[in-house]
């Protein structure tokens, strides 16, 4: 059906960075099978896209979308499909990240209700518009002004829902080491890394700033890293946790060779990091450190030697919006993405912002990201994106970033009001067949 495929058509354009995955000659995979290694994987989002869009056109067949009561019903279940895409394994960009981008204002309406309620508002705004479309002439001027009113006032909520930014703040120094991922563990690699180490822990120290967070997986297992007096890491690393290996997030103290705490990563890639064939391929994957176990869910870095607490996401769990907000919830005082989105382009860059900037909204707090050829950037509690490095360079710089303990009604609340009320709308009415194009020429579709 025509939706169905505009939900692949959508997928396989917004992922089409996963064919940057090509060669997998790194990891010792012949060309011939990288090639097609990775288009499969670009067609297997793209047809989850599809899939997921032609089930939410298949059950808007038992509402009638000329009635407002069941546009919202469509526009809630829409909102849950999001929510609960987030949480899988197929990564789902949803109508929420573009407005974080494109309109602020809208945006903010996510510290209210979440990613999963902001793309139902943006269903329910293109609901207005075709309704205002298809509307006879003689009443159309009517729903375009009513309609624009409710947008104007939605606009209006969502700027003032956007946190205020004042607050007591701390230095934490950034390094963008920009080591290329097939090269990474290579013996020229690795002492590249721990030149630039030294040089930006001894920058950052020079600056006043106690801590540098650096990117996910710069670290191999077992390598410590170095040593600057007045510095302690924040560094994405692997270690071996309870006879399996975790990517992690370490903290090493000023002076330690040892990490003192760490958080592992909860959500692993499909087939990056781990396999679906449990038993069968155990402990397999594709990165180049092999099949890795998750972490438990929970996403706050907090206790000694940390003065502030945080809630982290590593990759891509930034699309976890639920995760940060828990974070948040329990007393996460800012935000830290890490990340390694190197060899892919601009364009994912680009979306991993995006999404960074949408968790910062929903939760009220500063977010830092840190990546290995970029983005590293500093996202403030309105979603507004301060600074930034030039991406694939080398370097280094330390941004003060203020801790904010308040809550937003996202971060108490979660999804749990989304996914009542569209239960609630489901259940208060039996849905009946309805076949779009036969009903559109039986002249149906006016009726209240």
């Amino acid at each position: 059906m025509p939706a169905a495929g505009w939900g692949g058509a959508a997928l396989l354009t917004s992922h089409v960075w996963l064919l940057w995955l090509h060669p997998l000659d790194w990891l010792g995979v012949p060309d011939a099978p990288s090639r097609l290694l990775t288009v499969l994987l670009w067609l297997l989002v793209g047809g989850g896209g599809s899939l997921a869009v032609g089930l939410w056109w298949w059950l808007a067949r038992f509402y009638p979308l000329p009635q407002f009561r069941d546009a919202l019903t469509m526009a809630l279940l829409w909102g849950c499909g999001e929510v609960l895409l987030a949480r899988g394994p197929l990564f789902w960009l949803g109508l929420s990240t573009v407005a974080a981008i494109h309109d602020r204002a809208l945006a903010g309406l996510g510290s209210l209700a979440g990613p999963g309620g902001l793309a139902a508002v943006q269903v329910l705004v293109g609901w207005w518009l075709w309704r205002s479309c298809r509307t006879p002439s003689c009443q159309r001027s009517r729903w375009w002004a009513g309609g624009a009113v409710v947008v104007v006032a939605l606009h209006g909520l969502g700027l003032v829902s956007l946190a205020d930014t004042q607050g007591p703040s701390v230095p934490i120094g950034v390094l963008q080491p920009a080591i290329p991922t097939r090269q990474k563990f290579t013996w020229t690699a690795m002492a590249a890394l721990e030149r630039r180490l030294v040089l930006a822990m001894n920058r950052v120290a020079q600056k006043g700033a106690p801590w540098l967070l650096v990117p996910e997986g710069t670290l191999a297992l077992d390598q410590s890293p170095p040593v600057v007096d007045g510095v302690g890491l924040v560094t994405g690393g692997f270690r071996r946790q309870q006879k399996g290996l975790r990517n992690s997030l370490l903290v090493y103290p000023v002076g330690a060779h040892d990490p003192a705490m760490a958080l592992d990563k909860h959500r692993l890639v499909l087939l990056g990091e781990w396999l679906p064939w449990s038993g069968l391929l155990a402990n397999a994957g594709l990165s180049a450190v092999g099949g890795l176990q998750p972490g438990p869910e929970e996403r706050l870095l907090a206790g000694q030697p940390l003065p502030w607490q945080a809630g982290v996401a590593i990759c891509y769990e930034i699309s976890q919006a639920h995760a940060l907000a828990d974070a948040t919830h329990a007393g996460a005082q800012l935000l830290l993405a890490v990340a390694n989105l190197d060899p892919y382009p601009g364009l994912l860059h680009r979306q991993f912002l995006a999404l960074a900037q949408q968790r910062a909204i929903e939760t009220g707090r500063w977010l830092v990201v840190a990546s290995n050829t970029g983005p590293t950037a500093l996202v403030n509690s309105r979603g507004k994106i301060t600074a930034q490095l030039d991406p694939a360079v080398v370097a280094s710089t330390v941004w003060n970033v203020p801790l904010r303990t308040d809550l937003t009604v996202y971060s108490r609340t979660g999804d749990w009001p989304l996914v009542i009320s569209g239960l609630l709308l489901v259940l208060s009415r039996r849905p009946m067949y309805h076949e779009p194009a036969r009903v559109a020429r039986a002249g149906s579709w006016w009726r209240w």
